[in-house]
């Protein structure tokens, strides 16, 4: 692997770090959504790579990777008795045509037919399966009780989920498992009704990667246009023998 391999692989990380960046300033007065990291080899141990005497030359470059922040965002209060915010670990389950989905989003409204629905309009899972309530007014309770006319339901299914950073984000503060393992153990849960959970992006901390993003782009550019002006030097030099 020589040094254009190293900054074209270099520059193609900063392009996936600014298009996570995109996507986190986008959403982030989204309710319960979860910044997204790009990661990569680091730009030494490329050099490094570049530098062993094994052959790298017309291998692939190092793809970046998009993890997940799992890490819980502040609480809002809305004065909405059916929003709810999780304190603590755990996800809210959906359900979708392509399997389970998760959220942190706790916005749930009740449809004409009585289905308890999420973020986008998905069916919300009970630990019974599907909720479906009748056309009375309805209360959640802090361990996540379902109660209409004074009994009991249903109760919200939570989620605990391990390597929750390889979660696969699709949209409205909504993921696909992917990566992550759904554990069997269920933990204690204490839900604040009334809350929603605010997206875990800092937007001023995002601006500063973006800056740090696009210098480091542009000092990727400088090292190849100086690579091709001693490369350029050096075939002309030859040419004069």
């Amino acid at each position: 692997m020589d040094l254009t391999v190293v900054a074209l692989s270099a520059m193609q990380q900063d392009n996936a770090r600014m298009q996570g960046i995109a996507q986190n300033l986008s959403n982030a007065l989204t309710p319960g959504y979860k910044k997204q990291l790009s990661t990569a080899q680091s730009f030494a141990a490329q050099l490094t790579a570049a530098g062993s005497s094994q052959p790298m030359r017309g291998m692939a470059l190092p793809a970046s990777q998009v993890l997940v922040d799992a890490s819980a965002g502040t609480l809002r209060s809305t004065g909405i008795a059916t929003d709810v915010a999780m304190e603590g670990d755990g996800f809210f389950e959906l359900a979708d045509a392509g399997g389970p989905v998760y959220t942190r989003r706790g916005e749930f409204r009740a449809d004409a037919s009585g289905r308890l629905l999420g973020p986008q309009g998905l069916p919300v899972m009970g630990t019974g399966g599907e909720i479906v309530l009748s056309g009375e007014p309805f209360t959640i309770g802090a361990n996540g009780d379902i109660t209409q006319a004074g009994a009991v339901v249903a109760r919200l299914r939570v989620a605990h989920l391990a390597s929750a950073g390889l979660l696969e984000p699709r949209g409205a503060g909504t993921y696909a498992l992917g990566g992550a393992v759904l554990q069997d153990a269920a933990a204690p849960v204490r839900l604040r009704v009334g809350y929603q959970e605010n997206s875990n992006v800092d937007p001023a901390r995002e601006m500063v990667g973006m800056t740090e993003t696009v210098r480091h782009f542009e000092s990727m550019q400088k090292l190849m246009q100086g690579y091709d002006e001693v490369l350029e030097k050096s075939i002309r030099k030859l040419g004069e023998f």
